[in-house]
């Protein structure tokens, strides 16, 4: 287990490949890649996914679509030994987020809402099929929210709201990653070559996706896929085919957002007040030690409780200081691994952070 972790909450349209991404990026980085692991705290959650993914690759199985009831998964990133952040995630039906609630409704629904309120890190899963066609038609600003198969107006707003109710209470917007599942469709479908096709996706992701021009919010592109399969609406694919891209960058995305703006920014403003509090508590010392030498005999034990006091504030600046040095050079590593990603800082469009 690490010192950090992060809620993860993925919101997609029913088929968009939710659980198709959570199995191959488990298989990926169990595997390991470029020094990067990742485990499940719980056995059973491993074999299932161990199971699941020999499926897919011994006869081209896909997983079945989830039922009312969330799969919880507890995953712990390490890279090489070191654990750097566990990982609290659950799969829910696509119909959890797009379905009315209320009396008599899934208990999954209320449960979804109850979770986005505290979640760090936002997956928002469009099917590359869908994204294809958006692209095909020239990126239009307005999708028509009857027709839009991704759901993305109720998902944008649901986003928008949570990022409003964190800045309310002081905290940092969520990272959001905009995940494009069966990336290799986007071309095909669009009639572009596929470079071209993504480079048109992330210069106009902020028609399809609102919520990313917003002040405060960083968010990431990330075409993934786990093969090269054609036809979306096949339910086995050609095994031979399963070859896996980006699956890993979402993950890495996420730990790095925790790490800009939970631990490096609000680490820094902690070690700012606690130097403020440092020159306060030495001012009333030197205040204490001003009356000469016999007052300060008769102040000897306050003056040893404040001088005790400041030791301690001390040791919390340093304690507070090397949490921020170690994080900002995490961060620095995991930019590198984003080097080429389309992410996006209050609506402005950068690669690789």
């Amino acid at each position: 287990m690490s010192d950090h972790r992060i809620t993860m909450t993925m919101l997609g349209a029913t088929g968009s490949g939710k659980t198709t991404y959570l199995l191959g990026m488990y298989a990926t980085l169990s595997m390991g890649l470029r020094g990067y692991f990742m485990y499940a705290t719980d056995p059973d959650t491993d074999l299932d996914l161990a199971e699941a993914w020999e499926n897919l690759c011994a006869d081209g199985s896909l997983p079945a679509p989830n039922n009312e009831k969330p799969i919880d998964y507890e995953f712990v990133l390490r890279h090489g030994v070191t654990s750097l952040v566990d990982f609290d995630c659950q799969d829910f039906r696509g119909g959890a987020a797009t379905e009315r609630g209320g009396d008599g409704a899934p208990a999954d629904i209320p449960a979804l809402t109850e979770r986005l309120d505290r979640s760090d890190s936002i997956f928002l899963v469009l099917d590359g099929q869908h994204v294809g066609r958006w692209v095909a038609d020239d990126t239009p600003a307005h999708l028509n929210p009857a027709a839009d198969p991704m759901r993305i107006a109720r998902f944008s707003r649901a986003i928008s709201n949570l990022c409003d109710r964190r800045r309310q209470r002081g905290e940092p917007s969520p990272s959001i990653v905009v995940l494009v599942t069966k990336a290799d469709l986007i071309g095909q479908i669009s009639g572009l070559p596929t470079p071209e096709a993504l480079e048109k996706t992330a210069r106009n992701l902020s028609k399809l996706v609102k919520v990313i021009d917003s002040e405060g919010v960083t968010a990431m592109l990330c075409p993934v896929q786990l093969g090269s399969f054609g036809d979306p609406a096949s339910v086995t694919v050609d095994p031979a085919l399963v070859d896996p891209q980006n699956l890993h960058h979402p993950m890495i995305f996420a730990l790095l957002h925790y790490l800009d703006e939970g631990i490096v920014r609000h680490g820094e403003e902690r070690v700012r007040a606690v130097e403020r509090q440092l020159d306060e508590q030495a001012q009333e010392l030197d205040g204490l030690r001003s009356g000469g030498v016999i007052k300060n005999f008769l102040k000897r034990n306050e003056i040893s409780r404040r001088d005790a006091e400041i030791a301690a504030v001390r040791e919390q600046h340093g304690e507070a200081q090397a949490r921020v040095n170690a994080a900002r050079v995490r961060a620095e590593q995991l930019v590198e691994e984003l080097r080429n990603m389309p992410i996006y800082r209050s609506g402005k469009l950068q690669i690789g952070g």
